[in-house]
């Protein structure tokens, strides 16, 4: 049986927060890019299924939702489904021509508990009667100009669903889904900058930087970085919150950031100040921060897992990665004023070097780039571990801090 490799991406709701995930897959030896998001008959759908479980869902999803395609071959199983309706979003493929048995069918899903989506919805009379099994319709904005889209939404308000516009690129998309009324949203308009230009930044988004200057500075004494830290009670407490918590597993208290500097040792230190520090920035959506602290934490994984010294570097690669989403800047200008290694700046702006690669590999895989997510000797399988380790890392540090 193929090792199967599977992805995410994400699902927020009005708020930003993340409401799901879609699963998306592929399975090993499968030709260049022909992954989509589920197999062609209802026995992939059990292995990927299966995949899941054996991966564990939460792991891939946490407490939220997991959005899984359905075939029409696998819907009309009447096996039960291995997985509890509170975890998942049942998505009805486009191409599923419905008929009677489709429309008992998710009668039946329906009555087990499941919330039952429509995937890459254009309207069609056709739908009317699987309508009132239907929770969440998905409209690819991508397939509709403006007009269409108003449409659209115009004919589905007069069903009691829920919309769900997906493949949105910009947060100008965002907005405009978000006054004509979907709920939901999906793609990839959180992993890219929206740039703002303007000639000072916001007054913590500059004390954040001059924080990251002392830190990152190699010239920077300890009494430095101490005051540094220490010049924000709210801060420092937060640092040491952390630092005190499981996932340091320290055999002593540590009640000064003197203290953590000795235990932690200076780079180590340098690195959670620093995640710390773009954790302050709170007017940008949780969620960015989460998406950064997964990237620093796979860099790092990636480069132990192949074998390379210096895994400092690489976490700082992938935090730093997301500087430009979180301050709405241009990443080069934000760095010119960092102390950063030359290394790493270009790793960050032109993915030279291993960190460069590193970042290339993980921001390949975010977007459920599978054939471009490669580093080193490192076969899929160990890039996909990686993935999955740093996700729950990143959920442990939220929980921590």
């Amino acid at each position: 049986m193929p090792e199967i490799f599977v992805g995410r991406q994400p699902i927020y709701n009005k708020q930003l927060k993340i409401y799901g995930y879609e699963l998306l897959f592929r399975s090993d030896g499968s030709p260049a890019n022909a992954f989509q998001a589920i197999g062609a008959d209802g026995a992939t759908s059990t292995t990927i299924i299966n995949s899941y479980l054996e991966i564990g869902l939460e792991k891939l999803v946490g407490n939220r939702l997991a959005f899984i395609n359905l075939t029409e071959q696998f819907m009309l199983n009447e096996n039960s489904l291995p997985i509890s309706p509170k975890q998942a979003v049942l998505e009805i493929l486009e191409d599923i021509v419905i008929t009677d048995e489709i429309i008992e069918a998710s009668k039946r899903l329906k009555s087990q508990g499941f919330i039952l989506a429509l995937d890459d919805y254009i309207y069609n009379p056709d739908h009317k009667p699987l309508m009132p099994y239907i929770d969440i319709v998905k409209i690819d904005i991508m397939q509709l100009s403006e007009e269409e889209l108003v449409d659209h939404v115009n004919i589905l308000k007069t069903f009691d669903v829920k919309l769900l516009a997906e493949k949105i690129e910009t947060m100008d998309e965002f907005f405009l889904c978000h006054r004509l009324g979907f709920e939901y949203f999906q793609g990839y308009f959180l992993s890219k900058p929206r740039v703002i230009k303007k000639k000072t930044l916001a007054s913590n988004k500059m004390a954040v930087l001059n924080l990251l200057s002392i830190l990152m500075n190699p010239e920077s004494d300890m009494d430095e970085i101490e005051e540094a830290i220490g010049f924000d009670v709210s801060f420092s407490y937060k640092m040491l919150k952390l630092i005190n918590s499981a996932l340091f597993n320290l055999n002593r208290k540590i009640d000064s950031i003197r203290q953590a500097i000795v235990i932690l040792g200076r780079k180590r230190l340098r690195s959670w100040a620093s995640l710390l520090a773009l954790s302050s920035l709170d007017d940008r959506p949780s969620e960015i921060l989460h998406l950064t602290m997964v990237r620093a934490k796979m860099c790092e994984l990636l480069s132990e897992a192949a074998g390379l010294q210096d895994q400092e570097s690489f976490f700082t690669v992938g935090l730093f990665s997301g500087l430009d989403i979180l301050m709405e800047r241009e990443l080069s200008d934000l760095l010119k004023p960092l102390p950063l290694n030359q290394d790493i700046v270009n790793a960050l702006i032109s993915h030279e070097g291993d960190c460069g690669e590193a970042i290339q590999c993980v921001m390949a895989y975010e977007v459920s780039d599978f054939e471009n997510n490669h580093f080193k000797n490192l076969t899929q399988n160990d890039i996909f571990v990686a993935h999955i380790e740093a996700v729950s890392w990143a959920n442990m540090v939220f929980d921590a801090s």
